[in-house]
């Protein structure tokens, strides 16, 4: 059995001491991942304030590691999107558990590593931060590392893969894939107007760079035209530029992948360009586009396909067609049986939702190609998708052999 590193009033203490270090870092933070990925201070500001608070609140996870023990050494290699959140809710949930940590940060962060090793310094010996390496170098070297327990990886559907195939190197891999284009369901009965708000809102924080943010809108037929009118209004008055004006909602997109797959959304969904276009250098505003077809692609950056549904039950089939099913949110009443449906298809299914960010705490995670979890048990693998509970699924029940 693995022995916890240190005693669970310990480990809380700890990871309050990152909230603390973090916290006071913050106007750090809003330089370097205005510098690095041009993210707006307003946005860098409530990630902090939600790592911030997640790391300092950990206590109400603690029932979760009932009856359960810690894998030992977990890595991970985190996204540039979100990075301050991604530690938190992945590293907060690993030393909760009891294990010890070795992560890297995406190269486009360089800034973030700095100040995030810095923050992670008093705790070395437990948390180490891997710095000087390319990411792939790094994944490599924890598959050879027999010490590697539990392995995170994020990105394209080839890394997934490649991670799969080592699986026999570990007892766990979890995948984030990607999110491909999360929609917003409007069904007939829906508030059209709160329903638009939220879809203009949601589709552009950050300029649309995180895996949740809604891509495609399928709207029924009756509610396309008020939906239009008030998601266009709503998106007029998203602010573009430098990302330390705090009255900035998203400036440069400064990751070229980002602006690759953006225009690869404007070149294979035909429709009606009704704000926005192509990328001019850094530079793209929010993009929506009105279209009859809409391709199960994967999208970053500021852009939205919406496309009209002739009924409750065709907006439902249209959703489920996915390989991709990581997050939805939906508006009104579904047709019989299509809560069901969908909460069968994606890993988590937001109903009339009001808020802006995600809850860190809130299970997350996706199914089919947008995510799962490879678990090795002797010569048996298990494969699982859905929202997960990190702090679970980093440690295992008591008396179980490794």
């Amino acid at each position: 059995m693995v022995v916890p590193w240190a005693p669970l009033e310990e480990r809380l203490e700890v990871l309050k001491g990152m909230a603390g270090r973090m916290e006071a870092r913050e106007k750090d933070f809003q330089q370097a991942l205005a510098r690095d990925i041009g993210q707006a201070v307003k946005v860098t500001r409530e990630e902090i304030r939600l790592s911030v608070r997640h790391l300092a609140t950990m206590e109400e996870e603690v029932p979760c590691l009932e009856g359960r023990v810690p894998y030992g050494l977990v890595g991970a290699i985190f996204p540039y999107d979100g990075p301050t959140v991604m530690f938190a809710r992945w590293v907060g949930a690993a030393l909760l558990g009891g294990n010890t940590v070795r992560f890297s940060l995406s190269s486009l962060t360089p800034g973030v590593v700095e100040i995030m090793e810095e923050i992670c310094q008093p705790w070395s010996e437990v948390v180490e931060l891997v710095k000087g390496k390319d990411n792939r170098e790094f994944g490599w070297e924890c598959v050879e590392d027999p010490r590697v327990r539990v392995f995170f990886i994020s990105g394209s559907g080839e890394v997934g893969r490649a991670y799969a195939h080592v699986i026999e190197h570990f007892d766990k891999v979890i995948y984030a894939g990607p999110g491909g284009m999360p929609p917003v369901l409007v069904f007939s009965k829906a508030d059209v107007e709160k329903a638009a708000r939220f879809a203009a809102r949601r589709a552009f924080l950050n300029g649309g760079q995180y895996c949740t943010t809604i891509k495609r809108a399928l709207v029924h037929r009756s509610l396309v035209r008020p939906f239009l009118e008030a998601l266009l209004d709503e998106t007029e008055k998203i602010k573009v530029g430098d990302p330390m004006d705090p009255q900035v909602d998203f400036g440069p997109i400064k990751a070229a992948r980002t602006r690759v797959l953006f225009e690869r959304a404007l070149e294979s969904i035909k429709g009606t360009l009704l704000t926005g276009g192509p990328p001019e250098g850094e530079w793209i505003k929010p993009t929506v586009v009105y279209t009859r077809e809409i391709p199960d692609i994967e999208v970053f950056g500021p852009f939205l396909a919406v496309k009209a549904g002739d009924s409750d039950d065709a907006i439902v089939r249209e959703a489920s067609w996915t390989r991709f099913p990581l997050i939805a949110y939906a508006f009104g009443s579904p047709p019989l049986g299509g809560k069901g449906r969908l909460e069968s298809v994606y890993g988590r299914v937001y109903w009339d939702p009001e808020f802006l960010y995600l809850n860190p705490r809130d299970p997350f995670g996706g199914r089919r190609d947008a995510g799962w979890v490879l678990e090795r048990k002797g010569e048996i693998v298990f494969r699982k998708g859905g929202a997960l509970v990190y702090v679970e699924e980093l440690t295992r029940p008591a008396g179980e052999e490794g």
